[in-house]
């Protein structure tokens, strides 16, 4: 070869045979990611690996190409006809950046290819979206953090103070902070939620406003509850956090009722009580344990009041219940002639 080439035309042949295999490397990892990693990792009992797999292929084979790229221009301006040159310096760190940004890709699609893969195995099947929130944040900040930390790395390689860009992002963040605090304040107590869990999706809570309903969304930023007239509450995390809440759906739906029962003067409350407990024992949705009780509580204006208290399996049911107990203890006041009373008053003239 010496004796056909010149040393430049031989260096510029061996260096586009370098080009050329590094080509053809990147190819043959292409296909051995593609034909045998995707195929291992399909065998896995994860999907995490597939992703994993999916999303760092082109990263890596670009740190695979902007490597090979600097070994052969570290071989090209190592020539003495080149070396001396004022802008070899700038073009070793220019590669270098490269390759710094291409780990960056190769982290980042990592981080890319967990939130993926979070979102679609386990966000999407709990009945909250805040793991959906979360993640969707997760991923913003890994690559604003990510490429951060790689523009720092080159900066100092060119020599560029970094002081100032450190100084610029913190004013930046506490800027950020400050007019995000209230949003800041409520994806905290989000969190908060999330691993306190004080409510779940589905539970009938009542806020200390009185309102009630059942919680529909929990958000990284609000929590939503549907009332019972088919509006929904949208209730900040940070306000719903700290203020004093009625779970009626925790640690289990099972409720105890409490209504009240008003009978003539001059009834009969032994056989008065004797119905109504044998109405709440016979209804199918009232439990056995604890078993119902009647108490004879208030002499009333107009009526001798009685408190019916039982148990239920589920909460969501307290209305049906108490209609159905008595449409029956109505029903069976008339059998018995049991007067229900309803207010009136005695006018005497003089």
């Amino acid at each position: 070869m010496d004796k056909f080439l010149s040393k430049p035309a031989k260096e510029i042949v061996i260096n586009f045979c370098l080009l050329l295999g590094l080509i053809i490397v990147c190819y043959i990892t292409r296909w051995i990611w593609r034909n045998v990693f995707r195929k291992i990792a399909q065998k896995t009992p994860t999907k995490l690996d597939v992703k994993l797999v999916e999303y760092t292929e082109k990263p890596v084979i670009l740190l695979l190409f902007f490597i090979g790229i600097r070994i052969i221009a570290e071989r090209i301006l190592s020539l003495p006809e080149i070396s001396s040159l004022k802008f070899i310096p700038y073009i070793k760190n220019s590669l270098y950046a490269l390759i710094v940004l291409s780990i960056a890709f190769l982290v980042s699609a990592f981080a890319e290819g967990f939130a993926v893969w979070y979102l679609e195995e386990i966000a999407y099947k709990t009945k909250t979206k805040m793991d959906e929130e979360f993640m969707r944040l997760f991923r913003r900040l890994s690559k604003i953090v990510i490429f951060f930390i790689a523009i720092t790395i080159i900066l100092d390689k060119f020599n560029q103070p970094i002081t100032s860009l450190l100084g610029a992002a913190g004013i930046a963040s506490l800027a950020v902070a400050f007019a995000a605090q209230e949003t800041l304040s409520n994806m905290i107590a989000g969190f908060v939620i999330m691993i306190d869990k004080p409510f779940r999706v589905g539970d009938r809570i009542e806020l200390s406003s009185g309102e009630i309903g059942d919680v529909v969304e929990i958000g990284l930023r609000s929590t939503k509850i549907l009332s019972f007239d088919n509006n929904v509450i949208v209730v900040p995390n940070a306000e719903i956090a700290k203020a004093k809440i009625v779970n009626y759906g925790y640690p289990e739906p099972k409720m105890k009722l409490r209504f009240t029962v008003g009978v003539a003067y001059g009834s009969d409350l032994n056989k008065v009580k004797r119905i109504i407990l044998d109405i709440c024992k016979r209804h199918p949705d009232v439990l056995d344990t604890p078993p119902p009780s009647v108490f004879f509580t208030e002499f009333g204006e107009s009526s001798l009041n009685l408190l019916i208290v039982c148990w239920i399996q589920n909460y969501q049911e307290k209305f049906r219940i108490i209609d159905e107990i008595n449409m029956e203890i109505k029903k069976r006041f008339e059998e018995e002639n049991i007067e229900i009373p309803f207010p009136q008053r005695d006018i005497h003239i003089r």
